[in-house]
């Protein structure tokens, strides 16, 4: 069966996110055809703690022997350890990218009730030029002012 790869870094404005975040746009749609990053950034905390924190989900398909050195070479400014990565199967992979543990029995997935427990308004908007860090700490002011938000980032490439 083949072996995948994941790992789900996150790093906050006061650890980098926003040069993390913007780094990604100009290299995702250029990694390993194996390799898939996406980003999801999120408001965290509460009240004068709170911030943003940048999510890089990945799926690499290979081992964490090739996913590490692939990552040193692309995108060294992650700062990617094999600590920070684990292998499963294929299957397994479906249900740590729909936010399950991987531990979970596969039926989970014939559940057809939601594991989320809130509603949401979604709005989807293909950027063809990359945001700049200006543009970037913009959309971090507006996310500090909301409860509750995130923007997924994907690379679909030009």
């Amino acid at each position: 069966m083949e072996e995948v790869s994941t790992f789900n870094i996150k790093k906050t404005l006061e650890q980098g996110a926003t040069k993390l975040v913007n780094k990604w746009q100009f290299i995702s749609d250029k990694l390993h055809e194996d390799l898939f990053i996406r980003v999801i950034n999120q408001n965290v905390g509460n009240g004068t703690q709170k911030t943003v924190q940048a999510s890089f989900n990945s799926l690499f398909l290979g081992g964490v022997d090739r996913l590490v050195p692939l990552m040193n070479e692309s995108f060294p400014e992650l700062g990617l350890q094999a600590e920070n990565c684990t292998e499963m199967n294929w299957i397994q992979s479906i249900l740590f990218l729909n936010g399950f543990q991987t531990s979970e029995p596969l039926e989970v997935l014939l559940n057809r009730k939601t594991i989320y427990k809130d509603f949401l308004k979604a709005k989807y908007d293909f950027v063809k030029e990359p945001i700049s860090d200006i543009g970037l700490e913009g959309i971090w002011k507006r996310f500090l002012k909301e409860e509750r938000v995130f923007m997924i980032m994907d690379p679909y490439g030009v």
